[in-house]
């Protein structure tokens, strides 16, 4: 477990409280995240997070802005919104491996905790959460699809969010087409959440050899795909081995077509789409909304591409 410092002030104290009755069967996120921080975070990842979060929110700076995110993980993109000029940034996770190795890293990367907040909380539990809205952005990438109730984490995320403030999500695409359909997927995070430690490894190995072996197959080179993320130029800093672990391990697992989600925000909500980008296969598509309202955010530089 990364180190903690017990001489600096903690933001643990902020009051969002874990929601009761989870799912029995659930991936230890936390775990990994502190993994990939102990092992892999660096100023290139850093910067590549940072990239990732002016891509999505269409703008270069979040100055003056409030800054919520939703499962925080590693607390990778909350320092980048922090490096990126967020007047505040409020973070949650429901795991406290992940608010932990998130307080590692803000302490790491000395950012001062009335700016960085930090707690362990459930986005499913909407009477805390709403002590701390209104913000200016609400951010939750490849997070409320591992909730259990993912459209009851969508109603309570678009709650957090000012009117004129951004939503930005991203949730698994719904795939349909055999082998590689997302009710198959389904089955393996599941089998991959029940094994043991040996039975785990040797999933990830067959993963691992069926990424290399399509690749080949369809004239790809899979070893520079594999060293693009490990060195933390691809895929939002995340590097390839702990990806993989997050892949197969991710559970609770819930998916939408892109059209769902938008009908289900726009229709029920009201949020207006500003950005949304859409691949093909097993895949988070990414979102941002627009909450009807006068939006007063400073700091907009326009879009980023």
């Amino acid at each position: 477990m990364p180190p903690t410092h017990a001489s600096e002030a903690t933001s643990s104290d902020l009051a969002v409280e874990p929601a009761t009755g989870a799912a029995e069967l659930r991936f230890g996120f936390g775990r990994n995240w502190r993994s990939f921080v102990d092992a892999s975070l660096s100023e290139e990842r850093v910067a590549e997070a940072e990239r990732s979060l002016q891509a999505l929110l269409r703008r270069d700076s979040l100055r003056g802005l409030v800054f919520v995110d939703i499962g925080c993980g590693s607390g990778l993109f909350s320092l980048a919104a922090c490096r990126l000029d967020a007047a505040r940034v409020v973070s949650f996770d429901f795991d406290p491996d992940s608010v932990a190795t998130a307080e590692y890293v803000r302490q790491r990367y000395g950012i001062a905790v009335d700016r960085w907040q930090i707690a362990r909380g459930s986005i499913l539990d909407p009477k805390p959460i709403a002590g701390l809205g209104p913000a200016d952005v609400v951010y939750s990438w490849g997070v409320l699809h591992h909730t259990g109730q993912m459209w009851k984490a969508i109603d309570n995320a678009v709650g957090l969010v000012k009117p004129g403030g951004a939503l930005a999500i991203s949730i698994y695409n719904n795939v349909q087409r055999m082998p590689d359909s997302s009710a198959m997927w389904w089955r393996i995070k599941r089998a991959y959440n029940r094994a043991g430690p040996v039975r785990r490894r040797l999933m990830e190995f067959a993963y691992v050899s069926n990424f290399v072996a399509t690749r080949l197959v369809t004239l790809r080179n899979p070893f520079r795909a594999m060293a693009d993320r490990s060195g933390g130029t691809g895929r939002r800093g995340m590097d390839f081995w702990h990806d993989v672990r997050d892949w197969l391990g991710g559970f609770p697992y819930e998916y939408a077509t892109a059209g769902e989600v938008f009908n289900y925000v726009h229709e029920r909500h009201g949020l207006a789409l500003e950005y949304l980008r859409t691949q093909d296969g097993n895949v988070c598509n990414e979102f941002l909304f627009r909450k009807p309202g006068v939006e007063t955010t400073p700091g907009s530089h326009g879009p980023t591409r």
